[in-house]
């Protein structure tokens, strides 16, 4: 290994962040030339430094309240109770012997409510009329004459559709509208 090679990872050598081959291959290239482990000890005092002048630093802070006004400001977090449930379900060491029968009750209730929603109803079906008696019983109606003591008083009457509308204004004499 030259001094070219060496000298852009000497400082990853130093952190330790080089491959098991590259940090035997600087070690051995720092310890037979003289400028690279110069630099190698420069980079040494550069981090220790660095490293006091950080470390000092921080020692100066006060971090008493530090944590009470982070905590203030965190809310509790709330889970819906079906993860709750699912993390207990979960958290059980022998899942299995609650498992087993949690889905036997689960099928029983489902059998039970496909019985419940599947029965026939309870009317008999004599009782209920056919369609095609519903269809050949004719309900129309007309209005002939109409007799009111009030004054107000309309019939529409549309033979198309067979709809009569009939309207009563009930508003007598003295009455407020």
């Amino acid at each position: 290994m030259t001094c070219r090679d060496a000298a852009p990872l000497l400082a990853l050598f130093l952190d330790g962040e080089l491959d098991p081959h590259q940090m035997r291959a600087i070690a051995l290239h720092s310890a037979r030339c003289t400028n690279c482990e110069r630099d190698l000890r420069d980079l040494e005092r550069l981090q220790e430094a660095i490293s006091t002048t950080i470390n000092s630093s921080v020692d100066e802070i006060d971090l008493e309240t530090f944590w009470p006004s982070i905590n203030r400001r965190l809310s509790t977090i709330r889970h819906p109770w079906w993860h709750q449930i699912t993390a207990w379900w979960g958290d059980l060491d022998q899942a299995w012997m609650i498992r087993l029968p949690g889905f036997a009750a689960a099928a029983v209730a489902a059998a039970f409510a496909l019985f419940l929603f599947t029965r026939p109803s309870p009317n008999p079906p004599e009782a209920q009329p056919a369609s095609s008696q519903l269809a050949a019983v004719d309900n129309a109606t007309s209005i002939e004459s109409l007799d009111s003591d009030v004054d107000s008083v309309a019939v529409l009457n549309d033979p198309e559709t067979r709809t009569t509308v009939l309207w009563v204004h009930d508003v007598r004499d003295g009455d407020l509208p």
